[in-house]
């Protein structure tokens, strides 16, 4: 019989910010090497999933200090992080998403109003990252749960389908509630992209919809 795991979710703290780089340079797949990428490396990683954002640990840092920024993170009994969500509320940050939109092909309207009307609020949920010996163990959906205890807007994430598509953030948008909503192009560090725009409306935003 398998031993529960048992993981403690919290807000990070500036001490958990090397433990959040080491679980992100784990799944990390850097664009300069997306072109060396073989088929068989490539089907694992449309299958386990990836992150694409290449930053340093003082990224984390000031995502930590930032009030309107939240990073949860969840740790096994010993203390060890195995994974982590970093969602933007602030406005600076809403505002670069939007900046990063390409030629968008929107399911409805309600859809655009929220993507483009810049009046009108979302959070961005920029990561969710769980190491590879935890994946499929119910963690990331645990972080999502708790970091929706304090979120009353509609939360948006982007999932890439060029030049890797993420299959496996696909999976688990879906089985967390999230809605495919639209596509966009756009372009990160010289590579183009495209990318999946996925809404979690969320039942206590009461002007949604369903």
């Amino acid at each position: 019989m398998s031993k529960k795991l048992i993981i403690n979710i919290i807000p990070a703290s500036l001490e958990d910010a090397t433990g959040i780089h080491d679980v992100l340079k784990q799944n990390l797949v850097e664009i300069r090497d997306i072109d060396q990428i073989t088929k068989k490396e490539r089907k694992k990683l449309e299958d386990q999933g990836f992150l694409r954002k290449e930053v340093e640990i003082e990224y984390y840092e000031n995502l930590i200090k930032d009030s309107d920024t939240q990073i949860y993170v969840a740790k096994e009994n010993s203390g060890d992080i195995i994974g982590f969500a970093t969602i933007h509320k602030k406005k600076f940050d809403i505002i670069k998403v939007r900046d990063v939109i390409g030629n968008l092909s929107f399911e409805n309207n309600r859809t655009k109003e929220l993507l483009l009307n810049k009046d009108t609020e979302f959070a961005y949920l920029d990561q969710i990252n769980i190491i590879p010996k935890f994946k499929r163990k119910g963690v990331g959906t645990a972080i999502f749960k708790e970091a929706l205890k304090e979120i009353d807007i509609p939360i948006v994430a982007f999932i890439v389908e060029k030049p890797i598509f993420n299959k496996a953030s696909i999976y688990w948008h879906e089985y967390n509630g999230f809605v495919f909503s639209a596509i966009s192009d756009g372009e990160y560090k010289g590579k183009l992209f495209k990318f999946q725009i996925f809404i979690h409306w969320n039942k206590k935003n009461h002007n949604s919809k369903c």
